[in-house]
């Protein structure tokens, strides 16, 4: 009787789809591309620890959370869309209207290629090899929420000698955003553009910081729920993640934090309801699920302070301090996972101590932000207190 070893079953596999893959991309791609720029190596180090060696000048990249498109496009200016030759479906389902605003003034972005996702199973190696792309981009919540997956890709596409960086906006956002940057500006070829965005970054961040560090007396309790499943459903908290993390750095004390650690999940509203949280902050989008918070380019103040109505109606919520106080406000999902968290830091801290921050205008920041390194005008609402 023969036995097989299980391990070498799959390595043959995985060799046999690359070979095809690439078989594929030589015989579709290859004789008909046109000779680019001579290109030379580039060796970095990305957020996952990994030194990665790339072909220089990148002219053609895979996002694998294509939200990051607004951080790479403040980085490349107008010439980033061309260099997005496929992207999973990020953007376009969670992203809201921000889609739309880029579609609008880049037409071609709707023409790029789908190369599927990796936390619902339908990503293609053979797509991605086909399309040729000098690097592939990902982001570290991918080895978090769709570990094995991307693993697998990791694997598959090392083996295609196709490159593959990974950013982080999210699992230590106040830290990596901005090494984040500097990484995708090295990747471009444009670090003066990203060490001045970095510096208008740390700028913010850091007259927050100077205040807090003079600053004693108990912290505000906080909760944080992203707003999209709507009023009737409990929705995910975080603990020292994503918008969890920025509390703490905020100077505000996450209820959710003893019970979630790094991970994020809905809490029992028993719980919610016991420990009567100071504040209360609902992250939005322009979602399509039915009571979600409104939030984007957009959305009015109005828009936003309708869609809260629901949540403050909920069992329970008038006997929480943040209500009965009315300390209810909103902020855009989106600047949880992304270079914008920065803003985020500024209204949380206005919001926690609203007296030592009471001339800090977030609105004015994302203004500001956009006039200087957005290739889209800005607009709508991204912030907004209930009362």
């Amino acid at each position: 009787m023969v036995k097989i070893n299980y391990s070498t079953v799959v390595a043959i596999s995985i060799v046999i789809v690359v070979a095809v893959a690439i078989g594929f991309a030589v015989s579709g791609n290859t004789f008909n591309k046109p000779a680019g720029p001579e290109k030379s190596g580039m060796t970095l180090t990305d957020m996952e620890g990994r030194t990665v060696t790339l072909n220089s000048p990148v002219e053609r990249i895979v996002l694998m959370e294509s939200s990051k498109t607004a951080e790479l496009a403040a980085i490349a200016g107008d010439g980033f869309a061309e260099k997005i030759v496929g992207w999973d479906n990020d953007i376009k389902q969670n992203a809201g209207d921000e889609y739309a605003m880029f579609v609008a003034r880049y037409p071609q972005l709707a023409e790029i290629p789908d190369v599927g996702s990796l936390d619902d199973g339908t990503f293609s190696i053979e797509k991605v090899i086909s399309l040729e792309p000098d690097v592939v981009i990902m982001h570290n919540w991918q080895f978090t929420w769709a570990g094995d997956a991307t693993a697998d890709a990791l694997t598959k596409l090392e083996l295609a000698g196709i490159p593959v960086v990974f950013v982080d906006f999210y699992m230590d956002p106040m830290v990596n955003s901005t090494k984040s940057m500097l990484l995708l500006g090295k990747i471009l070829d444009r670090e003066d553009r990203a060490r001045e965005i970095v510096d208008f970054y740390n700028n913010h961040v850091d007259a927050v910081y100077s205040r807090l560090a003079t600053m004693n007396g108990t912290k505000p309790s906080v909760y944080v729920e992203q707003g999209y499943r709507g009023p009737s459903e409990y929705d995910i908290t975080e603990g020292d993640a994503g918008w969890g993390s920025i509390v703490k750095k905020a100077g505000g004390d996450n209820i959710a934090e003893p019970l979630l650690g790094k991970s994020g999940k809905p809490l029992n509203p028993e719980y919610l309801i016991s420990k009567s949280p100071d504040i209360i902050i609902l992250t939005g989008r322009n979602w399509s699920t039915p009571g979600s918070i409104r939030m984007g380019y957009t959305s009015t103040p109005e828009d936003t302070r309708r869609t809260m109505d629901g949540y403050l109606a909920r069992p329970g919520w008038d006997s929480i301090n943040a209500v009965k106080n009315q300390k209810i406000y909103a902020i855009h999902q989106g600047y949880t996972f992304s270079v914008y968290n920065f803003i985020m830091l500024e209204a949380f801290a206005k919001w926690f101590y609203p007296e030592e921050f009471k001339d800090v205008d977030p609105d004015a920041t994302i203004k500001e932000y956009h006039d200087r390194f957005m290739p889209i005008d800005y607009s709508g609402t991204f912030v907004c207190s209930y009362y």
